[in-house]
């Protein structure tokens, strides 16, 4: 690359890193954010980062590896290290993200030149499914666009030490992109490379396996891996699988959305085979969270689509100058289009709510929440609703507020923000009136927050700087 090259890129990188990182923090200050899965995260780095053992009394697991195998979450301890707080989680995962960027132009710049490169790659980070995943709290997703967009430039410039490295690291991020690598294996296969290829498919499929039935029950304490039964319908009845694909429509509104923001160009590049193991997944999964285009699940398709849309569009350009006639024109169209759509589609991207003062103003409530929260001693067990759960969750014991939790030291509620998992507010009141009845005291009540403290809890005081305006 040239140095005009790395400027535009460099450029790039920290305009989409900031863009990411006030995304996720606005939503987390504005008490957006929730235990599944931020305060679940938040809590096992917290754990990681003291040499403990990686617990979450948020998600019910004595060890979280043996709920989801995703030992890549180690990479985030020596941000703890320096910042540990919530928001060093929401600000890495923004930088991850954005790095993501950097392979995606290099294997652009390969094929394109400079300009078309820039307004693709900036397509790419405007792109839905990465903003939906910096929106949507923190995940160890977060590592996959950076992976499998260096694992794609490192097959195309032959680099396989890089390559299988990326590899090596990917199938530590979670056991779902297991057989994503074993389908990488079938794409070097289609290149010639039989060997590297093969070798990769079988270790992907095998290392699929013996995480299932191995390691994920052996960090589990013997209890098998618990989301089998969301491809249970699949497995009683697998002929029903075809129809699985495109019902209900919100599928194919998803598929759109995929392929619109690249202009539908990712279906002419034998790149996108890659998606197909992330496709089926998605799509015959029992559950109506992963067939939508929101939340994280999409961010590992998002190299993909966008690295195979630049292959297919370099296709197109060699073919229009093979006939003697300039590209620039409808390569300078193609990626336009991309932009624009990528800008607003599939609607309501978080980057357009940046552009309004809204998400900078705070609100009495919002102000009494963080002196509700510094009241809570660092040590003290906590009983709270799920958006108010990340922001205390550097403690060995937090619970959410239902008819479940435990008799914590401290119960905190919020009447202005989500009531999840209760179904209502109502719900809440509830609890907390029978927590008062049981000798809980009221020691904290202000624009909506209460404070309840256990008679035999230490009594409390501000553990932090509240905000004054």
């Amino acid at each position: 690359m040239t140095r005009i090259d790395r400027l535009a890129i460099a450029v790039l990188v920290v305009l989409a890193a900031a863009m990411y990182a006030a995304v996720g923090l606005l939503r987390h200050w504005h008490f957006g954010s929730s235990a599944f899965d931020l305060g679940i995260f938040d809590q096992v780095v917290w754990h990681l980062s003291r040499f403990e053992r990686p617990s979450s009394s948020i998600r019910g697991v004595a060890n979280i590896f043996g709920d989801h195998f995703h030992p890549i979450l180690a990479l985030f301890v020596p941000v703890f290290w320096l910042v540990p707080a919530a928001e060093s989680l929401i600000v890495a995962q923004a930088c991850l993200l954005a790095l993501s960027v950097v392979p995606v132009f290099v294997y652009l710049r390969g094929r394109l030149p400079r300009g078309p490169s820039v307004v693709l790659a900036t397509s790419y980070a405007l792109f839905w499914a990465l903003q939906r995943t910096a929106e949507f709290d923190v995940h160890e997703l977060a590592f996959a666009p950076l992976l499998i967009a260096t694992m794609i430039l490192a097959i195309d410039r032959g680099r396989w030490r890089l390559f299988w490295g990326a590899g090596v690291l990917l199938a530590l991020v979670k056991e779902d992109l297991l057989p994503v690598l074993a389908c990488f294996g079938v794409y070097l296969m289609w290149r010639g490379e039989r060997v590297r290829g093969a070798a990769l498919a079988l270790s992907g499929l095998a290392a699929f396996l013996v995480v299932l039935r191995v390691v994920i029950p052996f960090f589990g304490s013997g209890v098998g891996y618990g989301y089998v039964d969301t491809y249970a319908h699949l497995i009683r009845e697998p002929w029903l699988a075809f129809r699985a694909l495109v019902e209900p429509p919100i599928k194919l509104v998803t598929i759109v959305s995929w392929l619109a923001p690249f202009a539908f160009l990712s279906l002419g590049s034998p790149l996108v085979l890659l998606a197909v193991p992330l496709v089926l997944e998605r799509f015959l999964s029992a559950s109506p969270y992963h067939w939508g285009p929101s939340f994280h699940y999409s961010a590992p398709l998002a190299p993909i689509l966008v690295m195979s849309a630049g292959d297919t569009l370099g296709r197109i350009a060699r073919r229009i100058e093979a006939a003697a006639r300039p590209s620039g024109r409808t390569v300078g169209a193609l990626v336009g289009t991309c932009l624009v759509v990528s800008a607003f589609v599939p609607g309501h991207l978080p980057h357009w709510k940046l552009l309004s003062p809204a998400p900078y103003r705070f609100t009495s409530f919002e102000r009494s929440g963080a002196r509700a929260i510094a009241m809570i001693p660092p040590t003290a067990s906590v009983v709270a609703q799920a958006s108010v759960v990340p922001h205390l969750s550097h403690r060995d014991r937090i619970y959410m507020l239902d008819a479940r939790a435990p008799d914590a030291e401290f119960v905190v509620a919020a009447a202005d923000t989500s009531p999840w998992p209760a179904a209502d507010p109502a719900a809440v009141l509830v609890w907390l009136a029978e927590r008062r009845q049981r000798g809980y005291e009221v020691v904290f009540e202000e624009n909506g927050w209460l404070v309840l403290r256990h008679p035999q809890a230490l009594q409390p005081s501000f553990h932090g700087t509240a905000p004054t305006s």
